[in-house]
């Protein structure tokens, strides 16, 4: 087995690519690549936000990129993405939705959760 995540997945992503998993049901996962074969994200299972390899992200389960505009860069959205390690997870004000929302626009949000989004009505 090989020490770099990127020999370990079949799909390198590039750097900023936004990403998501069906957890269950109709609940999705989202995380950040860092281009380097590992995923920024935060879930109930680490309890903080972690870079992990994609296995690990994904479960097993399919992944697939989303395209969404930004007007900054993969490596500058890795590092807000990075800044962010360590945070505790928290399913109301900071789950997977919320830290992908917040690397790409600055403020945290979960449409997932709809009227129990704690933070749908906070500035950030």
């Amino acid at each position: 087995m090989t020490d770099f995540p990127f020999e370990r997945t079949a799909t390198v992503y590039p750097a900023g690519t936004i990403l998501q998993v069906k957890a269950f049901g109709f609940v999705t996962h989202y995380g950040i690549s860092t281009g380097y074969g590992t995923v920024i994200h935060t879930s109930a299972r680490f309890g903080r936000v972690e870079e992990t390899d994609m296995a690990d992200f994904s479960q097993g389960k399919p992944v697939q990129a989303i395209q969404l505009a930004s007007g900054v860069s993969g490596s500058e959205l890795v590092a807000r993405a990075r800044s962010r390690k360590g945070d505790r997870y928290n399913v109301l004000v900071n789950n997977c939705e919320h830290f992908v929302t917040w690397v790409m626009e600055g403020k945290g949000r979960s449409s997932q959760l709809g009227l129990l989004d704690a933070r749908r009505l906070s500035r950030d």
